[in-house]
Parts: structure tokens; C-alpha cells; sequence
């Protein structure tokens, strides 16, 4: 006879057996059987034990595989501080200091034109004329009035005269001279005003011929032989002589290197070889609308007898030492409002956070003014996707460029 011998405790269950139903009369003798003696028991007992621990064993759940993290490729850079006197480069032309627009104080047409660009002018040069034609009768009609009111005058002279002797003869009142005297005193007035409007009327028609007021150079002629011009339309621009300047345009981002620059260097193209000293005469405050960025001038200072105008110009302009360091702007991030930048440790191939203060922004680069001394490896770009301690990985220079994409 056989005996089924069970190794639990009494009421324990295991998972398996949770979902398994007892065949009928498990666990019990048959009827009329006897229970194994101790020796059997004995026997059997280590394969019991076998037989159990793979019942377990097939019951127990699978372990889950484990998915590290692969380190992150990156790229970065090692800053330093910046160069001890920082310069860049930027275009220009000479422009005259000076320019005048000329332009008549009378309108008509104009009949002759006595300068060309690039003539050489002198102080008093007839630069343009106006048809006279239509001022003429004009001072000849004010002319004529001035006679008519010297006629006046005297008429009412000779009456005050006779006046006076007809009082002295008490054949008249005091009051016909008095109206003669004021007749007089019309007349005089009625004289000064003629007089003022020929002279006015022979003004005119002296503006009609045009002087250049300085001596200098013509840069630009804006009006025609036969063509008819308002007052004050510009007919003839001349640059002063002797006088020069640098023009250049100096963007957004530049604006405030350029008022801080210690020192500008000016080299011309049509005259290699040679360099002038300058210095920013006037800072445009607001910007070209078209360009959008702010017309500076430069006085050259040295001698600019043979620089003439128009010149292609080159300048360096200077700025004084800084030590600041200046990082990509894709470097940083923000955690709790604050400025942060993943430092690189290359030891452990990983990064950690660093807080930095920031200083003014320069086109893509922002200046670090604290928080970084120079040397440190920093990431430049996905600074958002990583986390603290994160494994990285240094990107090659392709996976720098799609990186950069």
C-alpha cells in the first residue's frame, strides 16, 4: 500500500495550488488502508522535497529584464575668458563733414547751370541762374511807386509851407497846418514803405543768380538747365574743402560696443598702406528705418589732403581688456527662475548643474559675469533634455553637426 504525505503546514496554500481544485479524496487513505511506517516516510522524503521545490519553482514569476540608459551624445566646448582687447571690423566710405544744399530763395526757371560733380568751387562762384523775365516788371512797378509817393511828399511839403505862412498871416487856424503837418508825415511813411518794397523787389531778383557761399567740391547737381524750381529746391550740393569723415553702420547688437570702444583704426583702399587714428565724432539715436541700424561718424584725425571723397573705407574698432566669458545662448537653461549651465565631468562621463549670472547679450553669445572662471567643459546645446548626474556621451564633429540641425 501507498501513503500520499503532505510537507505543508497545516491550512498554508500555495499560488498553484490558489487556482487548483484537490482531485477527489487527495490528501486521504483509501479506505481500509494503513498509514506508511516511519521507515518509508524516511525514504521518501528527499524526493518529496525535489518534487516540491519545482513546484515552486515553476510557480514563481519570470524576473523582468532590466534597460539601462545609453549616454546621451553631446555637444561642448571649454570656455575661457575673453581676449584682452577685443576688436571687430566694419564698413564704410568717406563723406564730407560739411554739405550744403544749395537752393534758390525765388522760384522760376532755371536758365543756366555753372557747376558740374566733381568741379572745383571757390567762395562767391556763380553757381545758377533764374530766368529774369518774370521779376524785371516786378522792381520796375515798385520803382515807379517809389516816384509816386517821392511826388507825394513833396506836394504836401509845399502845402505845410503855404499853411504856415497863411497862420503867421492869421488867415487861417491852427488847424490847417496841423492837417497840412500830417499830410506830410503820410507822405514821408507812404515814401519809406516804396522804398522798402524796391529794395525788397531788387533782392529778388538778385536771388536769382546763385553763389556758393564756401569754397569746396560738387557732389551732386539735382536740377537742369529749363527746368522750373520752388524756393529753396536743391540745385547744386557742395562739400566744404578739407573736410572729412568716416561714415558706417553700426548694428543693433554692436551699439553699445561701439560707445564703449577705447580706440578706431582707419585704413582706405585707395590709399594702402596707410592707416589714421579716429574718433566717433556722432553716434546716430535712432535707427535707419530702412536698415535698421545707427549711422556712426568718424573724424580722421592726420592729414587728409590727397583722401578723397566716396573712398572705400576699412575700421577696427577697439574695446579695453575684459575678462568676462562668453558662452552660446543654447547653453543655458532656467531651474526655480535662475540661470544654469551642465557642466561636463569628463572623469565620469556625466554632468551637473551649475548656477551662473548673466551679463548683456551679444548677437548668439551671452557674457557669463559669474559662476564660471575659464577651463570647464560646458554642454552647448539639448541642455534642456538633460537631468542631473545624466551619463553623456561627447559628440564626434558629424554628430555635432546634426546636433546643431
Amino acid at each position: 500500500m501507498q501513503a500520499t504525505v503532505s510537507l505543508r503546514q497545516p491550512g498554508a496554500r500555495s499560488r498553484c495550488d490558489a487556482d487548483r481544485k484537490p482531485p477527489p479524496g487527495a490528501g486521504q487513505t483509501r479506505a481500509g488502508s494503513l498509514p506508511a511506517s516511519p521507515p518509508a516516510l524516511i525514504r521518501l522524503a528527499p524526493a518529496l522535497l525535489l518534487a516540491a521545490a519545482a513546484l515552486l519553482g515553476g510557480c514563481s514569476p519570470a524576473a523582468r529584464p532590466t534597460h539601462e540608459e545609453p549616454p546621451r551624445p553631446v555637444r561642448s566646448l571649454v570656455v575661457a575668458p575673453a581676449e584682452a582687447n577685443e576688436s571687430w571690423t566694419l564698413a564704410g566710405d568717406v563723406r564730407p563733414r560739411v554739405e550744403i544744399r544749395y537752393g534758390f530763395r525765388v522760384g522760376g526757371r532755371l536758365i543756366e547751370r555753372k557747376a558740374e560733380v566733381g568741379d572745383q568751387v571757390s567762395a562767391g562762384q556763380i553757381l545758377a541762374r533764374l530766368d529774369p523775365t518774370d521779376l524785371r516788371p516786378v522792381l520796375d512797378a515798385q520803382r515807379a511807386q517809389q516816384e509816386a509817393a517821392r511826388t507825394e511828399l513833396a506836394l504836401a511839403r509845399a502845402d505845410l509851407a503855404r499853411a504856415e505862412r497863411l497862420r503867421a498871416g492869421n488867415f487861417v487856424s491852427d488847424a490847417n497846418v496841423d492837417r497840412s503837418r500830417a499830410a506830410v508825415e503820410a507822405a514821408t511813411a507812404r515814401l519809406e514803405a516804396a522804398n522798402a518794397q524796391v529794395e525788397q523787389a531788387r533782392n529778388s531778383l538778385g536771388f536769382q543768380v546763385l553763389k556758393a557761399d564756401v569754397a569746396g567740391v560738387v557732389t551732386a547737381v539735382d536740377a537742369e538747365a529749363g527746368q522750373v524750381v520752388a524756393v529753396g529746391q536743391s540745385i547744386v550740393r557742395i562739400a566744404s574743402a578739407g573736410e572729412v569723415e568716416v561714415a558706417v553702420a553700426v548694428a543693433e547688437q554692436d551699439l553699445e560696443r561701439a560707445r564703449k570702444a577705447s580706440s578706431w583704426q582707419v585704413t582706405l583702399s585707395g590709399l594702402p598702406g596707410r592707416e589714421w587714428a579716429a574718433s566717433l565724432r556722432e553716434l546716430s539715436p535712432a535707427a535707419d528705418p530702412a536698415s535698421r541700424t545707427y549711422l556712426a561718424r568718424l573724424q580722421l584725425n592726420g592729414r587728409v589732403d590727397d583722401v578723397a571723397l566716396g573712398m572705400s573705407a576699412t575700421v577696427t574698432a577697439r574695446l579695453a581688456a575684459d575678462a568676462n566669458i562668453r558662452i552660446p545662448l543654447t547653453a543655458l537653461f532656467s531651474l526655480d527662475d535662475r540661470h544654469r549651465i551642465w557642466i561636463v565631468d569628463e572623469a565620469t562621463q556625466s554632468v551637473r548643474s551649475r548656477e551662473v549670472r548673466t551679463g548683456r547679450i551679444l548677437d548668439r553669445e551671452i557674457v557669463v559675469t559669474e559662476g564660471l572662471t575659464g577651463g570647464e567643459r560646458i554642454v552647448t546645446a539639448g541642455a534642456n533634455l538633460l537631468r542631473e548626474g545624466q551619463a553623456i556621451r561627447l559628440a564626434t564633429s558629424a554628430q555635432a553637426a546634426g546636433l546643431a540641425r
